[in-house]
Protein backbone atom coordinates (compact mmCIF):
# COMPACT_ATOMS: atom_id res chain seq x y z
CA UNK A 1 0.00 0.00 0.00
CA UNK A 2 1.34 3.58 -0.69
CA UNK A 3 2.18 5.59 2.33
CA UNK A 4 1.95 9.29 1.15
CA UNK A 5 0.16 11.16 -1.11
CA UNK A 6 2.18 11.87 -4.17
CA UNK A 7 0.99 14.76 -6.32
CA UNK A 8 -2.58 14.74 -5.66
CA UNK A 9 -5.11 16.41 -4.04
CA UNK A 10 -8.30 14.76 -5.59
CA UNK A 11 -9.27 10.88 -4.78
CA UNK A 12 -12.46 8.91 -5.70
CA UNK A 13 -13.12 8.26 -1.86
CA UNK A 14 -11.35 9.64 1.11
CA UNK A 15 -11.36 8.22 4.89
CA UNK A 16 -10.89 10.00 8.01
CA UNK A 17 -9.47 8.41 10.60
CA UNK A 18 -7.67 9.69 12.66
CA UNK A 19 -8.28 6.25 13.45
CA UNK A 20 -8.46 5.81 17.60
CA UNK A 21 -10.42 2.51 18.11
CA UNK A 22 -13.95 2.00 18.55
CA UNK A 23 -12.92 -1.64 21.08
CA UNK A 24 -12.12 -1.26 20.17
CA UNK A 25 -12.28 0.46 16.56
CA UNK A 26 -12.61 3.78 14.56
CA UNK A 27 -9.55 2.95 12.82
CA UNK A 28 -10.33 -0.57 12.21
CA UNK A 29 -13.66 -0.33 9.92
CA UNK A 30 -11.89 2.92 8.67
CA UNK A 31 -9.04 0.25 7.03
CA UNK A 32 -11.72 -1.98 5.91
CA UNK A 33 -13.47 0.18 4.07
CA UNK A 34 -10.79 1.20 2.28
CA UNK A 35 -9.49 -2.09 1.88
CA UNK A 36 -12.97 -2.99 0.31
CA UNK A 37 -13.41 0.20 -1.95
CA UNK A 38 -9.50 -0.07 -3.50
CA UNK A 39 -10.67 -3.74 -4.93
CA UNK A 40 -11.38 -1.85 -8.09
CA UNK A 41 -7.74 -0.97 -8.59
CA UNK A 42 -9.07 1.84 -10.65
CA UNK A 43 -10.27 3.86 -7.67
CA UNK A 44 -8.18 5.79 -5.47
CA UNK A 45 -8.84 6.30 -1.79
CA UNK A 46 -7.06 8.78 0.39
CA UNK A 47 -6.63 7.25 4.42
CA UNK A 48 -6.13 10.26 6.93
CA UNK A 49 -4.02 8.78 9.92
CA UNK A 50 -3.01 10.91 13.27
CA UNK A 51 -0.83 7.82 14.36
CA UNK A 52 1.81 5.72 12.93
CA UNK A 53 1.24 3.92 8.96
CA UNK A 54 3.44 0.72 10.38
CA UNK A 55 2.18 -0.69 13.14
CA UNK A 56 3.17 -4.61 11.63
CA UNK A 57 6.81 -3.43 12.54
CA UNK A 58 6.07 -2.63 16.30
CA UNK A 59 6.75 -5.55 18.22
CA UNK A 60 4.77 -4.88 21.18
CA UNK A 61 2.02 -4.26 18.70
CA UNK A 62 2.26 -7.75 16.94
CA UNK A 63 3.38 -9.64 19.92
CA UNK A 64 0.01 -11.13 21.54
CA UNK A 65 0.90 -11.12 25.33
CA UNK A 66 2.37 -7.88 25.40
CA UNK A 67 -0.54 -6.06 24.41
CA UNK A 68 -0.80 -4.72 28.30
CA UNK A 69 2.10 -2.78 27.70
CA UNK A 70 0.99 -0.55 25.00
CA UNK A 71 -1.61 1.13 27.45
CA UNK A 72 -0.77 4.70 27.96
CA UNK A 73 2.33 4.59 25.29
CA UNK A 74 3.14 6.37 21.98
CA UNK A 75 0.55 4.39 20.41
CA UNK A 76 -2.17 5.50 23.17
CA UNK A 77 -4.39 8.34 22.26
CA UNK A 78 -5.10 8.20 26.43
CA UNK A 79 -8.84 9.95 26.61
CA UNK A 80 -8.99 11.93 29.46
CA UNK A 81 -12.60 10.21 30.73
CA UNK A 82 -15.28 11.06 32.95
CA UNK A 83 -16.04 7.12 34.66
CA UNK A 84 -19.22 8.22 37.06
CA UNK A 85 -21.06 11.53 37.04
CA UNK A 86 -23.43 10.64 40.34
CA UNK A 87 -24.69 12.52 42.66
CA UNK A 88 -22.96 11.51 45.33
CA UNK A 89 -19.88 10.96 43.39
CA UNK A 90 -18.26 11.43 40.34
CA UNK A 91 -14.53 10.06 39.01
CA UNK A 92 -12.50 11.16 35.80
CA UNK A 93 -9.50 8.81 34.40
CA UNK A 94 -6.99 9.27 32.35
CA UNK A 95 -6.28 7.23 29.84
CA UNK A 96 -8.54 5.32 28.16
CA UNK A 97 -7.12 3.59 26.10
CA UNK A 98 -7.73 3.95 22.14
CA UNK A 99 -5.29 2.83 19.20
CA UNK A 100 -3.23 5.35 17.38
CA UNK A 101 -1.56 3.92 14.49
CA UNK A 102 -3.56 2.73 11.53
CA UNK A 103 -5.78 0.32 11.97
CA UNK A 104 -6.68 1.98 15.26
CA UNK A 105 -7.20 -0.38 18.17
CA UNK A 106 -7.27 -3.20 16.48
CA UNK A 107 -3.34 -2.73 16.60
CA UNK A 108 -4.18 -2.46 20.81
CA UNK A 109 -7.04 -4.41 21.81
CA UNK A 110 -7.14 -8.02 23.71
CA UNK A 111 -8.06 -10.12 20.58
CA UNK A 112 -11.34 -11.61 21.45
CA UNK A 113 -13.57 -12.66 18.40
CA UNK A 114 -16.91 -13.09 19.26
CA UNK A 115 -20.15 -11.43 17.80
CA UNK A 116 -22.69 -11.41 20.22
CA UNK A 117 -26.50 -12.58 20.45
CA UNK A 118 -28.93 -12.65 17.12
CA UNK A 119 -31.54 -11.15 19.54
CA UNK A 120 -29.28 -7.98 20.42
CA UNK A 121 -28.64 -7.20 16.37
CA UNK A 122 -32.44 -7.88 16.07
CA UNK A 123 -32.65 -4.89 18.54
CA UNK A 124 -31.10 -2.67 16.40
CA UNK A 125 -34.12 -2.78 13.77
CA UNK A 126 -35.83 0.34 16.03
CA UNK A 127 -33.08 2.33 15.04
CA UNK A 128 -32.36 0.88 10.98
CA UNK A 129 -34.68 -0.88 10.04
CA UNK A 130 -34.63 -4.61 9.23
CA UNK A 131 -31.43 -4.60 7.08
CA UNK A 132 -29.73 -4.16 10.68
CA UNK A 133 -30.91 -7.32 12.13
CA UNK A 134 -29.03 -10.66 13.06
CA UNK A 135 -30.38 -12.17 9.32
CA UNK A 136 -28.90 -9.57 7.29
CA UNK A 137 -25.65 -8.78 9.56
CA UNK A 138 -24.66 -12.65 10.27
CA UNK A 139 -23.00 -12.74 6.36
CA UNK A 140 -20.47 -9.61 7.33
CA UNK A 141 -19.65 -11.23 10.88
CA UNK A 142 -18.33 -14.10 9.16
CA UNK A 143 -16.93 -11.81 5.96
CA UNK A 144 -13.24 -10.60 7.40
CA UNK A 145 -12.25 -13.10 9.11
CA UNK A 146 -10.67 -16.73 7.53
CA UNK A 147 -10.66 -19.40 10.82
CA UNK A 148 -8.14 -21.21 11.39
CA UNK A 149 -7.72 -24.74 13.60
CA UNK A 150 -4.53 -25.94 12.55
CA UNK A 151 -4.38 -28.56 15.37
CA UNK A 152 -7.88 -29.95 14.49
CA UNK A 153 -9.20 -29.42 18.32
CA UNK A 154 -12.50 -28.33 17.26
CA UNK A 155 -15.26 -29.34 14.85
CA UNK A 156 -14.53 -28.73 11.37
CA UNK A 157 -18.03 -27.26 11.23
CA UNK A 158 -16.83 -24.16 12.79
CA UNK A 159 -15.12 -23.21 9.67
CA UNK A 160 -18.27 -21.42 8.51
CA UNK A 161 -16.66 -18.48 11.02
CA UNK A 162 -14.36 -17.29 8.60
CA UNK A 163 -13.57 -18.56 5.14
CA UNK A 164 -11.87 -15.54 2.57
CA UNK A 165 -11.17 -12.84 4.32
CA UNK A 166 -8.39 -10.77 5.21
CA UNK A 167 -7.80 -11.15 8.93
CA UNK A 168 -6.32 -14.57 10.37
CA UNK A 169 -7.97 -15.62 13.13
CA UNK A 170 -7.61 -18.64 15.70
CA UNK A 171 -8.60 -20.32 18.60
CA UNK A 172 -6.49 -19.65 22.00
CA UNK A 173 -3.45 -21.46 22.04
CA UNK A 174 -4.20 -23.77 24.97
CA UNK A 175 -0.59 -23.17 26.98
CA UNK A 176 0.58 -25.99 28.92
CA UNK A 177 2.13 -23.46 31.61
CA UNK A 178 -1.95 -22.85 32.66
CA UNK A 179 -3.58 -26.27 31.94
CA UNK A 180 -3.43 -26.67 35.80
CA UNK A 181 -5.20 -23.53 35.83
CA UNK A 182 -7.64 -24.12 32.35
CA UNK A 183 -8.60 -27.51 34.04
CA UNK A 184 -9.56 -26.49 37.55
CA UNK A 185 -11.82 -23.37 36.08
CA UNK A 186 -13.64 -26.09 33.91
CA UNK A 187 -14.16 -28.32 36.25
CA UNK A 188 -15.36 -25.95 38.68
CA UNK A 189 -18.15 -24.33 36.09
CA UNK A 190 -19.25 -27.70 35.50
CA UNK A 191 -19.40 -27.98 39.14
CA UNK A 192 -22.31 -25.04 39.48
CA UNK A 193 -24.60 -26.86 37.08
CA UNK A 194 -23.16 -24.75 33.87
CA UNK A 195 -22.19 -25.77 29.98
CA UNK A 196 -19.27 -25.31 28.47
CA UNK A 197 -19.47 -24.28 24.45
CA UNK A 198 -17.64 -24.41 21.37
CA UNK A 199 -19.61 -22.16 19.66
CA UNK A 200 -20.85 -18.55 20.29
CA UNK A 201 -20.59 -17.45 16.29
CA UNK A 202 -24.16 -18.68 15.72
CA UNK A 203 -26.70 -16.36 17.36
CA UNK A 204 -26.54 -17.92 20.93
CA UNK A 205 -24.06 -17.00 23.38
CA UNK A 206 -24.02 -19.08 26.52
CA UNK A 207 -21.70 -21.18 28.68
CA UNK A 208 -17.68 -21.39 29.12
CA UNK A 209 -16.03 -20.78 25.80
CA UNK A 210 -12.43 -21.30 24.99
CA UNK A 211 -11.49 -17.92 23.14
CA UNK A 212 -11.46 -17.30 19.50
CA UNK A 213 -8.92 -14.60 18.67
CA UNK A 214 -7.21 -12.15 16.08
CA UNK A 215 -4.38 -13.69 16.48
CA UNK A 216 -2.85 -16.51 14.49
CA UNK A 217 0.72 -18.12 14.27
CA UNK A 218 1.73 -15.94 17.02
CA UNK A 219 0.81 -13.01 16.41
CA UNK A 220 -1.69 -10.19 16.02
CA UNK A 221 -4.36 -9.88 13.33
CA UNK A 222 -5.23 -6.28 12.87
CA UNK A 223 -7.18 -4.40 10.57
CA UNK A 224 -4.40 -2.46 8.31
CA UNK A 225 -4.14 -6.26 6.61
CA UNK A 226 -7.28 -4.99 4.49
CA UNK A 227 -4.76 -2.58 2.86
CA UNK A 228 -1.80 -4.98 2.27
CA UNK A 229 -1.21 -5.39 -1.83
CA UNK A 230 -3.62 -2.24 -2.38
CA UNK A 231 -1.18 0.48 -4.51
CA UNK A 232 -4.52 2.62 -4.60
CA UNK A 233 -4.62 3.40 -1.30
CA UNK A 234 -2.83 6.32 -0.07
CA UNK A 235 -2.22 6.51 3.71
CA UNK A 236 -1.68 10.23 5.14
CA UNK A 237 -0.17 9.18 8.43
CA UNK A 238 0.49 11.61 11.69
CA UNK A 239 -2.42 13.78 10.32
CA UNK A 240 -5.21 14.89 12.13
CA UNK A 241 -8.03 16.06 10.31
CA UNK A 242 -9.36 19.76 11.04
CA UNK A 243 -12.66 19.77 9.34
CA UNK A 244 -15.12 18.25 6.42
CA UNK A 245 -15.57 20.83 3.69
CA UNK A 246 -19.30 20.96 2.92
CA UNK A 247 -20.67 22.92 0.34
CA UNK A 248 -24.21 23.61 -1.17
CA UNK A 249 -25.31 20.45 1.56
CA UNK A 250 -22.64 18.21 0.03
CA UNK A 251 -19.58 16.62 1.62
CA UNK A 252 -16.84 17.37 -1.30
CA UNK A 253 -13.50 16.83 1.17
CA UNK A 254 -11.46 17.68 4.23
CA UNK A 255 -8.80 19.79 5.40
CA UNK A 256 -6.37 18.13 7.75
CA UNK A 257 -3.00 19.38 9.30
CA UNK A 258 -0.24 17.55 8.22
CA UNK A 259 2.96 16.20 9.99
CA UNK A 260 4.82 19.36 9.08
CA UNK A 261 2.35 21.29 10.84
CA UNK A 262 0.79 22.66 7.98
CA UNK A 263 -3.02 22.60 6.94
CA UNK A 264 -3.88 20.74 3.51
CA UNK A 265 -6.79 20.14 1.69
CA UNK A 266 -8.41 17.25 -0.39
CA UNK A 267 -11.28 16.55 -2.47
CA UNK A 268 -13.32 13.38 -2.99
CA UNK A 269 -15.06 12.73 -5.90
CA UNK A 270 -17.84 10.97 -4.55
CA UNK A 271 -17.87 10.22 -1.08
CA UNK A 272 -16.25 11.19 1.95
CA UNK A 273 -16.33 8.38 5.05
CA UNK A 274 -15.33 9.41 8.82
CA UNK A 275 -13.94 6.68 10.47
CA UNK A 276 -12.40 8.61 13.31
CA UNK A 277 -14.08 6.50 15.96
CA UNK A 278 -16.48 6.96 18.81
CA UNK A 279 -15.03 9.97 20.20
CA UNK A 280 -12.77 11.36 17.45
CA UNK A 281 -15.73 11.02 14.98
CA UNK A 282 -18.90 13.56 16.57
CA UNK A 283 -16.42 15.93 17.12
CA UNK A 284 -15.31 16.13 13.66
CA UNK A 285 -18.67 16.30 12.58
CA UNK A 286 -18.75 19.35 15.13
CA UNK A 287 -16.13 21.13 14.53
CA UNK A 288 -17.55 20.94 10.92
CA UNK A 289 -20.80 22.45 11.84
CA UNK A 290 -23.44 19.09 12.42
CA UNK A 291 -24.05 18.25 15.51
CA UNK A 292 -26.54 20.39 18.20
CA UNK A 293 -26.99 23.58 17.50
CA UNK A 294 -26.58 24.98 20.97
CA UNK A 295 -23.47 22.99 21.92
CA UNK A 296 -21.87 24.41 18.30
CA UNK A 297 -22.53 28.32 19.12
CA UNK A 298 -21.13 27.93 22.20
CA UNK A 299 -17.75 27.97 20.72
CA UNK A 300 -18.33 30.46 17.59
CA UNK A 301 -18.93 27.38 15.12
CA UNK A 302 -22.02 27.90 12.19
CA UNK A 303 -24.34 24.85 12.67
CA UNK A 304 -24.50 23.60 9.33
CA UNK A 305 -27.08 20.74 10.20
CA UNK A 306 -28.66 21.20 13.76
CA UNK A 307 -28.37 17.22 14.34
CA UNK A 308 -29.51 16.65 18.15
CA UNK A 309 -28.05 12.90 18.59
CA UNK A 310 -24.54 13.36 17.59
CA UNK A 311 -22.12 12.80 20.54
CA UNK A 312 -24.68 11.67 22.67
CA UNK A 313 -26.06 8.06 23.19
CA UNK A 314 -22.50 7.12 24.26
CA UNK A 315 -22.91 3.37 25.49
CA UNK A 316 -20.38 1.03 27.12
CA UNK A 317 -19.20 -1.86 29.05
CA UNK A 318 -18.89 -1.21 32.98
CA UNK A 319 -16.28 -4.17 34.35
CA UNK A 320 -15.47 -4.43 38.03
CA UNK A 321 -11.42 -6.41 38.02
CA UNK A 322 -10.36 -8.19 40.42
CA UNK A 323 -7.80 -10.28 41.34
CA UNK A 324 -7.12 -13.89 43.84
CA UNK A 325 -4.05 -14.95 44.47
CA UNK A 326 -3.77 -18.58 43.11
CA UNK A 327 -1.81 -21.25 43.60
CA UNK A 328 2.40 -21.40 42.61
CA UNK A 329 2.63 -23.29 39.39
CA UNK A 330 -1.28 -21.84 38.09
CA UNK A 331 -0.29 -18.33 36.75
CA UNK A 332 1.76 -16.36 33.82
CA UNK A 333 3.10 -13.67 35.92
CA UNK A 334 6.22 -15.32 36.61
CA UNK A 335 6.77 -16.31 32.71
CA UNK A 336 5.63 -12.36 31.36
CA UNK A 337 5.62 -9.82 34.29
CA UNK A 338 9.09 -10.33 35.96
CA UNK A 339 12.70 -10.70 34.98
CA UNK A 340 13.79 -14.29 35.93
CA UNK A 341 14.59 -17.40 34.13
CA UNK A 342 10.59 -17.95 33.22
CA UNK A 343 10.50 -14.71 31.51
CA UNK A 344 14.02 -15.36 29.69
CA UNK A 345 12.79 -18.86 28.77
CA UNK A 346 9.06 -17.39 27.38
CA UNK A 347 11.12 -14.75 25.44
CA UNK A 348 13.29 -17.38 23.63
CA UNK A 349 10.80 -19.75 23.22
CA UNK A 350 8.59 -16.91 21.15
CA UNK A 351 12.05 -15.30 19.39
CA UNK A 352 13.36 -19.18 18.35
CA UNK A 353 10.21 -20.91 17.71
CA UNK A 354 7.12 -18.46 17.62
CA UNK A 355 6.03 -20.63 20.59
CA UNK A 356 5.28 -20.38 24.50
CA UNK A 357 3.56 -17.64 26.68
CA UNK A 358 4.31 -14.64 24.68
CA UNK A 359 1.84 -16.15 21.52
CA UNK A 360 -1.07 -16.29 24.13
CA UNK A 361 -3.93 -13.57 24.27
CA UNK A 362 -3.74 -13.97 27.75
CA UNK A 363 -7.42 -14.97 27.60
CA UNK A 364 -8.40 -18.91 27.11
CA UNK A 365 -11.34 -19.06 28.89
CA UNK A 366 -14.29 -16.99 28.54
CA UNK A 367 -18.02 -17.18 30.62
CA UNK A 368 -20.76 -16.21 29.56
CA UNK A 369 -23.25 -16.99 32.40
CA UNK A 370 -26.87 -15.75 33.18
CA UNK A 371 -28.09 -15.54 36.73
CA UNK A 372 -31.28 -15.32 37.46
CA UNK A 373 -31.71 -16.89 40.46
CA UNK A 374 -29.53 -14.42 42.26
CA UNK A 375 -31.04 -11.37 40.55
CA UNK A 376 -34.48 -12.89 40.98
CA UNK A 377 -33.90 -12.28 44.76
CA UNK A 378 -33.56 -8.93 44.69
CA UNK A 379 -36.46 -6.46 45.29
CA UNK A 380 -35.43 -3.58 43.03
CA UNK A 381 -35.02 -5.99 40.19
CA UNK A 382 -37.99 -7.60 40.71
CA UNK A 383 -39.72 -4.34 40.26
CA UNK A 384 -37.82 -3.06 37.54
CA UNK A 385 -38.42 -6.59 35.51
CA UNK A 386 -42.45 -6.27 36.76
CA UNK A 387 -42.17 -2.72 34.91
CA UNK A 388 -40.73 -3.96 31.94
CA UNK A 389 -43.58 -6.37 30.90
CA UNK A 390 -42.20 -9.00 33.01
CA UNK A 391 -38.78 -9.68 30.74
CA UNK A 392 -35.45 -9.53 32.23
CA UNK A 393 -34.16 -5.99 31.25
CA UNK A 394 -30.51 -7.08 31.18
CA UNK A 395 -31.48 -10.28 28.85
CA UNK A 396 -34.28 -9.74 27.73
CA UNK A 397 -34.59 -12.81 24.86
CA UNK A 398 -32.06 -14.96 27.12
CA UNK A 399 -29.23 -13.28 26.24
CA UNK A 400 -26.28 -13.25 29.27
CA UNK A 401 -26.31 -10.95 31.48
CA UNK A 402 -21.82 -11.11 31.81
CA UNK A 403 -18.64 -12.10 30.15
CA UNK A 404 -16.30 -13.24 32.12
CA UNK A 405 -13.01 -12.79 31.56
CA UNK A 406 -10.25 -14.79 33.82
CA UNK A 407 -6.74 -14.24 32.66
CA UNK A 408 -4.29 -16.22 34.71
CA UNK A 409 -1.65 -13.15 35.80
CA UNK A 410 -1.74 -9.77 37.06
CA UNK A 411 -3.34 -7.01 34.76
CA UNK A 412 -2.51 -3.65 35.17
CA UNK A 413 -4.45 -2.35 32.23
CA UNK A 414 -7.51 -3.19 33.79
CA UNK A 415 -6.57 -1.68 37.48
CA UNK A 416 -3.90 0.77 37.45
CA UNK A 417 -4.08 2.19 40.81
CA UNK A 418 -2.99 -0.96 42.16
CA UNK A 419 0.66 -2.02 42.18
CA UNK A 420 1.33 -5.39 40.30
CA UNK A 421 2.78 -7.85 43.46
CA UNK A 422 6.48 -8.66 43.68
CA UNK A 423 6.37 -12.26 43.79
CA UNK A 424 3.60 -15.10 43.61
CA UNK A 425 0.88 -15.92 40.77
CA UNK A 426 -2.40 -14.16 40.65
CA UNK A 427 -5.64 -14.77 38.62
CA UNK A 428 -7.42 -11.44 37.10
CA UNK A 429 -11.08 -11.69 36.88
CA UNK A 430 -13.69 -9.12 34.75
CA UNK A 431 -16.84 -8.84 35.34
CA UNK A 432 -18.43 -7.41 32.58
CA UNK A 433 -21.82 -6.18 32.51
CA UNK A 434 -23.53 -6.86 29.11
CA UNK A 435 -26.59 -4.77 28.69
CA UNK A 436 -26.24 -2.10 30.94
CA UNK A 437 -29.27 0.22 31.32
CA UNK A 438 -27.65 3.72 31.55
CA UNK A 439 -27.32 4.99 28.46
CA UNK A 440 -26.14 8.66 28.85
CA UNK A 441 -22.85 8.75 28.12
CA UNK A 442 -22.00 12.11 25.71
CA UNK A 443 -19.15 13.14 23.50
CA UNK A 444 -18.92 16.69 23.40
CA UNK A 445 -16.13 19.73 22.81
CA UNK A 446 -13.59 20.98 25.07
CA UNK A 447 -13.03 24.16 22.57
CA UNK A 448 -12.87 24.90 18.45
CA UNK A 449 -9.49 23.63 18.57
CA UNK A 450 -9.35 20.16 16.43
CA UNK A 451 -6.25 19.05 18.24
CA UNK A 452 -7.60 19.46 21.41
CA UNK A 453 -9.37 15.99 22.92
CA UNK A 454 -13.20 15.54 23.49
CA UNK A 455 -15.02 15.52 26.70
CA UNK A 456 -15.98 12.04 27.27
CA UNK A 457 -18.37 10.57 29.47
CA UNK A 458 -19.04 7.25 29.87
CA UNK A 459 -21.88 8.16 32.29
CA UNK A 460 -21.94 4.48 34.18
CA UNK A 461 -24.17 3.55 36.25
CA UNK A 462 -26.67 6.70 36.06
CA UNK A 463 -28.86 3.52 36.62
CA UNK A 464 -28.70 2.51 40.27
CA UNK A 465 -29.78 -1.17 39.35
CA UNK A 466 -26.63 -1.44 37.33
CA UNK A 467 -24.36 -1.26 40.32
CA UNK A 468 -27.00 -4.06 41.42
CA UNK A 469 -26.41 -6.43 38.56
CA UNK A 470 -22.84 -5.51 39.07
CA UNK A 471 -22.56 -6.60 42.43
CA UNK A 472 -24.42 -9.79 42.14
CA UNK A 473 -22.50 -10.90 38.80
CA UNK A 474 -19.52 -10.04 41.05
CA UNK A 475 -20.55 -12.24 44.23
CA UNK A 476 -21.83 -15.19 41.42
CA UNK A 477 -18.35 -15.60 40.00
CA UNK A 478 -16.75 -15.40 43.61
CA UNK A 479 -18.56 -18.58 44.64
CA UNK A 480 -17.77 -20.14 41.62
CA UNK A 481 -13.98 -19.30 42.19
CA UNK A 482 -14.07 -20.30 45.59
CA UNK A 483 -16.80 -23.10 45.85
CA UNK A 484 -16.14 -24.80 42.27
CA UNK A 485 -14.70 -28.27 42.25
CA UNK A 486 -10.41 -27.71 41.17
CA UNK A 487 -10.81 -23.51 41.69
CA UNK A 488 -11.45 -24.07 45.71
CA UNK A 489 -8.38 -26.06 45.96
CA UNK A 490 -6.06 -23.00 43.71
CA UNK A 491 -7.68 -20.13 44.95
CA UNK A 492 -6.27 -18.07 47.48
CA UNK A 493 -6.95 -14.28 49.10
CA UNK A 494 -7.69 -11.52 47.38
CA UNK A 495 -5.00 -8.88 46.28
CA UNK A 496 -3.95 -5.81 47.10
CA UNK A 497 -7.03 -6.25 49.99
CA UNK A 498 -9.89 -8.66 50.97
CA UNK A 499 -13.57 -7.96 48.78
CA UNK A 500 -16.44 -7.14 51.31
CA UNK A 501 -18.33 -9.30 50.07
CA UNK A 502 -21.19 -9.74 52.91
CA UNK A 503 -22.19 -6.04 52.88
CA UNK A 504 -24.37 -4.51 50.19
CA UNK A 505 -23.47 -0.90 51.09
CA UNK A 506 -19.34 -1.51 50.95
CA UNK A 507 -20.02 -3.46 47.89
CA UNK A 508 -21.86 -0.87 45.99
CA UNK A 509 -19.36 1.94 46.91
CA UNK A 510 -16.70 -0.66 46.18
CA UNK A 511 -17.81 -0.84 42.25
CA UNK A 512 -18.03 2.56 42.06
CA UNK A 513 -14.37 3.02 43.55
CA UNK A 514 -13.19 0.59 41.27
CA UNK A 515 -14.81 -0.57 37.90
CA UNK A 516 -13.28 0.49 34.97
CA UNK A 517 -13.97 0.79 30.99
CA UNK A 518 -14.41 -2.35 29.32
CA UNK A 519 -13.15 -0.14 26.21
CA UNK A 520 -16.45 -1.08 23.97
CA UNK A 521 -17.07 2.77 23.83
CA UNK A 522 -20.29 2.80 20.62
CA UNK A 523 -23.49 4.95 19.98
CA UNK A 524 -22.15 8.53 19.75
CA UNK A 525 -23.18 8.55 16.37
CA UNK A 526 -25.97 6.21 16.01
CA UNK A 527 -28.23 5.09 13.03
CA UNK A 528 -31.50 6.33 13.28
CA UNK A 529 -34.86 6.45 11.48
CA UNK A 530 -34.92 9.74 11.02
CA UNK A 531 -32.83 12.96 12.57
CA UNK A 532 -34.92 13.05 15.47
CA UNK A 533 -33.72 9.53 16.47
CA UNK A 534 -30.09 9.47 15.22
CA UNK A 535 -27.57 11.17 13.90
CA UNK A 536 -26.68 8.60 10.30
CA UNK A 537 -29.69 6.63 8.19
CA UNK A 538 -29.51 2.93 7.84
CA UNK A 539 -26.83 3.30 5.10
CA UNK A 540 -24.63 5.54 7.26
CA UNK A 541 -25.31 8.71 5.65
CA UNK A 542 -25.06 11.48 7.77
CA UNK A 543 -28.38 13.04 8.02
CA UNK A 544 -28.50 16.32 6.17
CA UNK A 545 -25.34 16.38 4.26
CA UNK A 546 -25.01 14.09 1.14
CA UNK A 547 -22.18 12.09 0.15
CA UNK A 548 -21.14 11.80 3.55
CA UNK A 549 -20.94 8.87 5.81
CA UNK A 550 -20.07 7.43 8.80
CA UNK A 551 -18.64 3.76 9.37
CA UNK A 552 -17.16 3.04 12.75
CA UNK A 553 -18.93 1.99 15.96
CA UNK A 554 -20.17 5.13 16.80
CA UNK A 555 -23.67 3.92 14.86
CA UNK A 556 -23.98 0.92 17.12
CA UNK A 557 -27.68 1.47 18.38
CA UNK A 558 -27.73 -1.30 20.92
CA UNK A 559 -24.62 -2.42 22.54
CA UNK A 560 -23.45 -6.00 21.77
CA UNK A 561 -23.30 -8.39 24.68
CA UNK A 562 -19.93 -8.67 24.19
CA UNK A 563 -16.73 -7.32 23.06
CA UNK A 564 -17.53 -5.18 19.88
CA UNK A 565 -14.74 -6.02 17.72
CA UNK A 566 -16.24 -8.52 15.89
CA UNK A 567 -19.53 -6.29 14.74
CA UNK A 568 -17.10 -3.10 14.08
CA UNK A 569 -15.33 -5.47 11.54
CA UNK A 570 -19.03 -6.31 10.31
CA UNK A 571 -19.86 -2.27 9.94
CA UNK A 572 -16.79 -1.64 7.94
CA UNK A 573 -17.90 -4.47 5.19
CA UNK A 574 -21.35 -3.62 5.24
CA UNK A 575 -20.99 -0.10 4.93
CA UNK A 576 -18.87 -0.68 1.92
CA UNK A 577 -20.93 -2.71 0.47
CA UNK A 578 -23.44 0.01 0.77
CA UNK A 579 -21.10 2.47 -0.99
CA UNK A 580 -20.64 0.08 -3.88
CA UNK A 581 -23.99 -0.32 -4.41
CA UNK A 582 -23.85 3.30 -4.87
CA UNK A 583 -21.53 3.03 -7.38
CA UNK A 584 -22.60 0.54 -9.92
CA UNK A 585 -20.26 2.15 -12.54
CA UNK A 586 -17.26 1.79 -10.31
CA UNK A 587 -18.16 -1.89 -8.60
CA UNK A 588 -20.60 -3.48 -10.95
Amino acid sequence: MATAVENTTEFDFIVVGDLPYTTYLGGTAGCVVAGRLAENPNVKILVIEAGISNPGDVDAITTPARAFELRDSKYDWAYKTTMIDRPEYTRIEKPNTRGKTLGGSSCLNYYTWIPGSAATFDDWAEFGGDEWTWEKCREYLYKPATYHDDHKLFSPELKYIGQDGPLPISHSDLIPEVAGFRNALTSAWLSKGEQLTDDVHNGTMRGLWKCLNSIYNGKRSSSWMYLVGKPNVAVMSKTNSKRLVIENGKAIGVEVIGPDGNDYSFTAKHEVIVSSGVFESPKLLMLSGIGPKSALTQYGITAVVDSPHVGQNLLDHPILPHVFRIKDGHGLDNHLLRAGLEKDAATSAYRWKNKGPLTSGLLELVGLPRIDDRLNKIPEYVVAKAANGGLDPFGPAGQPHFEIDFVPMFSDAFQWHIPAPARGEYLTVIVDLLRPLSKTGTVTLNSADPLEQPKVNLNFFADDLDIVAMREGVRWVDDLLMTGEGMREIIGEDYPWPMPRHSDEAMNKMILERSQTGFHPCGSLRMGKDINQGAVDSKLRVYGVEKLRVIDASVIPVIPDCRIQNSVYMIGEKGADMIKATYPELYA
